[in-house]
């Protein structure tokens, strides 16, 4: 007869990169009343996790343990008693060396309801991200994957006479300790010293490194290299495709370290962050602000009679829908409105809602904004030049509490103007990083407060040596600080600014 407990789910987070986190891994995730986590999962995973989820770390490494096995797969069933849903976030696989059996065994013996959800193998995925396909038509037509560990933490005893098939593609997980004794075993066992070989450091991670020779000397390069763990060998001819089949780190910002001050917004992604990502850059996020939305009173009769509707960023066209839904009302309440956006990425948030921006001027400011209105305007009522009516048009700007007040001043004498504040910028108070230190590389701006909160969270001393901005009153907030060059994006767009930083 089952207890009285919760789900556990064993849940695989793969090999580091979220993009390859699946789709089920992170359904449960942002279900889960409690998150118990190891070593090997990304800050990243932690944050889909829902309000008032307990996190609980027991994360492992080489000869260092929070938490023991046994203390482990009891936590689980003890969290099982006072959760609905537990969900275990572990590196790679649960079943490719991650000790998940062990886990879901001791569950299912006290009758805990279990479930596992697969993750993409680091044995596969990490390779891949160095250019080397695992198997490979004429070359390799299997592979096998084998732990270096034992379970009390010391160099597994492998029968290097069972591996003597060259078509075979070896890989050996959490090894890192002992490649020259592997290498070693292959030779002895009768493989060629010039069998390829490989060690992958953080494979399919920005700070990936690997180190690439032959059975006779990739013990004494990973020590010169200074390769940390986790990291992954593979033995092999399929290692001599890496040079070929490089994608992941000939992209165009792979390697380079940037600092990325940012402000949480509504949506919870950072668009900037994803596009530097997936160009290879090592990220060091920088959380200094959150948005949040402000329920607009009387909001109904504010927008009803409005005959246009700006926005200013995105984040002002969330707000508006968020007090559209909040007001139960719908689309149909604006049917009369006409719509002005500040730039392209403003267009495209609204284009979501099936709204298409009426007017988006070509320069993406505020005064951009206003001086584009400005010819519009008198056309508001379908009317001429030479007849253009008394009764001025009814504007609503949708915008941050705190926001520049250059679209306000460039309309105020044109119409009936109502700005609305739809969400403030609120300080984050988080501590920097440790990573961080007095001297920064390279940080990515994209407002002036973002630019003034980063530095009021650094030592005095600190010093950046190129700071990129995306628009002139950011790159005014930079010249107040220790900022060695400063780099201008052609406008203020993130496209733009990814474009500054990849030239």
């Amino acid at each position: 007869m089952r207890e009285n407990t919760g789900k556990v789910v064993l849940v695989g987070a793969g090999p580091g990169d979220t993009g390859l986190l699946t789709l089920k891994g992170e359904k449960y995730i942002k279900q889960a009343d409690c998150l118990v986590y190891d070593r090997l999962s990304s800050p990243q995973f932690l944050s889909m996790a829902k309000a008032g989820c307990e996190l609980i770390y027991v994360g492992k490494e080489n000869h260092k343990h929070v938490m023991k096995q046994d203390a482990i797969n009891e936590l689980l069933y003890e969290k099982s008693k006072c959760h609905e849903l537990v969900v275990r976030l572990k590196g790679g696989d649960p079943y490719v060396f991650g000790r998940g059996g062990e886990e879901a065994l001791y569950l299912v013996e006290r009758n805990v309801d279990v479930e596992v959800v697969p993750g993409v193998s680091s044995s596969v995925a990490a390779l891949a991200a160095a250019g080397i396909p695992i198997t490979h038509r004429g070359i390799a037509k299997g592979f096998q994957v084998i732990t270096a560990h034992s379970r009390k933490d010391e160099e597994a005893d492998i029968d290097y006479s069972l591996l003597t098939d060259e078509t075979i593609t070896c890989v050996f997980l959490m090894g890192l300790a002992h490649v020259k004794s592997i290498a070693a075993g292959f030779i002895k066992a009768g493989r060629r010293e010039d069998t390829p070989a490989a060690v992958i450091s953080n494979g399919t991670l920005a700070e990936q490194r690997k180190c690439i020779g032959t059975l006779a000397d990739i013990g004494e390069k990973i020590e010169k290299a200074k390769l940390t763990s986790p990291a992954i060998i593979v033995v092999g001819d399929v290692v001599s495709l890496n040079d070929r089949l490089d994608f992941f780190e000939k992209r165009p910002l792979f390697g380079r370290k940037i600092t990325v001050p940012y402000i949480e917004t509504m949506a919870g992604t950072n668009e900037l962050i994803s596009k530097l990502q997936q160009l290879g850059a090592d990220i060091t996020p920088v959380k200094t602000g959150i948005i949040k939305p402000i329920i607009i009173p009387d909001f109904i009769n504010k927008i009803r009679s409005a005959d246009w509707i700006l926005f200013t960023s995105k984040n002002g066209v969330k707000s508006f829908f968020y007090n559209l839904d909040l007001a139960g009302a719908d689309i149909r309440l604006i049917a009369n409105a006409r719509f002005a956006v500040v730039g392209k990425a403003t267009e495209k948030e609204l284009a979501k809602h099936h709204i298409k921006a009426d007017v988006i001027p070509m320069e993406q400011t505020g005064k951009g904004l206003a001086d584009a209105m400005k010819l519009c305007m008198p056309y508001a009522y379908g009317e001429s030049d030479d007849n253009i009516s008394d009764k001025m048009c009814k504007v609503c700007i949708f915008s941050a509490k705190e926001a520049s007040p250059d679209l306000e001043a460039g309309l105020r004498d044109f119409c009936d103007l109502e700005k609305i504040d739809a969400y403030v910028n609120e300080q984050a108070y988080e501590s920097i990083p440790e990573s961080i230190g007095n001297s920064i590389s390279e940080a990515v701006f994209t407002s002036a407060s973002n630019v003034d909160r980063f530095f009021d969270m650094l030592s005095d001393n600190a010093y950046v040596e190129t700071a990129y901005s995306i628009g002139e009153k950011t790159t005014a907030a930079l010249e107040q600080y220790n900022v060695g060059k400063i780099v201008q994006a052609d406008d203020s767009s993130y496209e733009a600014l990814v474009n500054k930083i990849s030239n």
